[in-house]
């Protein structure tokens, strides 16, 4: 429990030593590239760091969650998922697990309507509700047209599971742990669970009652992503193994 207080009192630190910096913006990636300063360096730094986690079962679906809303979980998932297919023969496959706040349509160029709730509904196959980025080398499956949160988190497992063996990695952009059961849920069907907290905005407190729910369930912990403050650009990785 003390790597959380460790990484959010660093990341506190490390906003003072920089507080007179010009912030970097949000990371956009609807032009197939992340804008904003050296958010491209970033997040390679952010896979460099997962890749090199030594996990027995090996990492294939990783859920990127957070204490609560607005801290970026979003940005960080695109982010990592972008990262990750820039290799050049990696299949990559980012799920949006978030029904109550969706925000994939704000951050990527998606033509396709359909998603996640389309599947639970039958109208559309596991096929039919991805949507290939080929300008990212990356496939995205949205939350759907029609949200609602009256559809149970576990069809995201079923989808993923109907979809696996097509993917080397799969990212999930989950809801807050805090807020939702879902986190909770999704995180016992992972290989592995990264938690974002904005440094100098999420309280300790909360950061901590995230760490011991996801422990509560048996959830796997990879590590801590920290961004800074009001630009949601990951600093680093830091491990709560």
């Amino acid at each position: 429990m003390s790597k959380i207080y460790e990484a959010v009192k660093k990341a506190s630190e490390e906003r003072e030593r920089t507080h007179a910096r010009t912030v970097r913006p949000a990371a956009s990636f609807r032009d197939g590239v992340a804008a904003g300063g050296g958010a491209e360096d970033d997040y390679q730094k952010l896979r460099a760091s997962l890749v090199s986690i030594p996990v027995p079962a090996g990492l294939h679906i990783i859920l990127v969650t957070s204490a609560r809303h607005g801290e970026g979980t979003t940005t960080v998932a695109v982010g990592l998922a972008t990262a990750l297919a820039k290799e050049r023969d990696a299949r990559v496959l980012l799920v949006e697990g978030n029904f109550r706040s969706p925000s994939f349509s704000s951050v990527l160029p998606l033509t396709n309507d359909v998603g996640v709730l389309d599947f639970a509904s039958g109208r559309a196959t596991p096929e039919a509700v991805a949507t290939r980025l080929e300008q990212l080398n990356l496939s995205v499956i949205a939350a759907g047209a029609a949200t609602s949160t009256g559809v149970k988190v576990e069809i995201v497992d079923e989808l993923v599971g109907r979809l696996q063996s097509q993917f080397d990695f799969i990212i999930i952009d989950g809801p807050p742990v805090n807020s939702y059961a879902d986190a909770s849920v999704l995180s016992t069907k992972v290989d592995g669970v990264i938690l974002v907290v904005e440094a100098d905005v999420t309280p300790v407190s909360e950061a901590e009652a995230a760490k011991r729910q996801l422990d509560r369930v048996g959830a796997r912990i990879l590590g801590v992503v920290l961004n800074r403050r009001r630009s949601y650009i990951p600093t680093f990785l830091e491990s709560v193994l």
